[in-house]
């Protein structure tokens, strides 16, 4: 017998496609680690972001009949469906993205490449999660998901200045967060 994951992609999305529920697990088994990546930058709450994933494999289902390997990789395609699909859910959920105007000190940190390297990436999506609502999706958007600062204000329903100040105030919160972090961790290791 055959093992799922030994298939290539285009075969286990075929047979998807074709409604075989064993290759629907399989494909689901496969991408559902990355698509909960996906869903956890989203939310604070794992409850919520496993919803998301939840949503997101029923609308994979619902359109995988559509996609079209002529026209680009699965992975690229999957991965903006999950975006978009949960950022329709915040708008469904009526839950208001509040575009906050958060104290900013006025001297930035410095963070140094290497001091990242003592973070690992737990801590990196943990701080990310932290970020009021506003700005973590449009970090998300932008620098996680590649999404230019147009895209951005369609899907929010914002101006583009709005999507780069509120980059940019995301930006500034993380620094000032990462060098907290930093220098608690250096001060333990003293």
């Amino acid at each position: 017998m055959r093992m799922h994951k030994d298939i290539p992609n285009t075969s286990l999305i075929h047979q998807c496609q074709n409604g075989d529920a064993k290759s629907e697990e399989a494909l689901y088994r496969r991408f559902a680690a990355q698509v909960m990546a996906i869903a956890r930058r989203y939310t604070r709450d794992d409850a919520m972001a496993q919803d998301y994933m939840q949503e997101c494999f029923v609308v994979l289902f619902e359109k995988l009949k559509k996609y079209d390997a002529s026209k680009g990789d699965f992975e690229p395609w999957l991965y903006r469906l999950c975006v978009n699909q949960i950022l329709q859910l915040i708008r469904k959920s009526n839950r208001k993205i509040s575009f906050e105007e958060l104290p900013i000190e006025l001297q930035e940190p410095e963070i140094q490449e290497n001091e990242m390297e003592l973070l690992d990436n737990k801590v990196l999506l943990a701080v990310i999660r932290e970020l009021p609502d506003g700005y973590r999706e449009v970090f998300n958007l932008s620098v996680l998901d590649n999404w230019s600062h147009k895209e951005i204000s369609t899907a929010l329903k914002i101006t583009e200045s709005s999507s780069r100040s509120q980059l940019a105030r995301a930006k500034s919160w993380l620094r000032q967060k990462l060098y907290k972090i930093i220098r608690h961790h250096e001060q333990k290791l003293v």
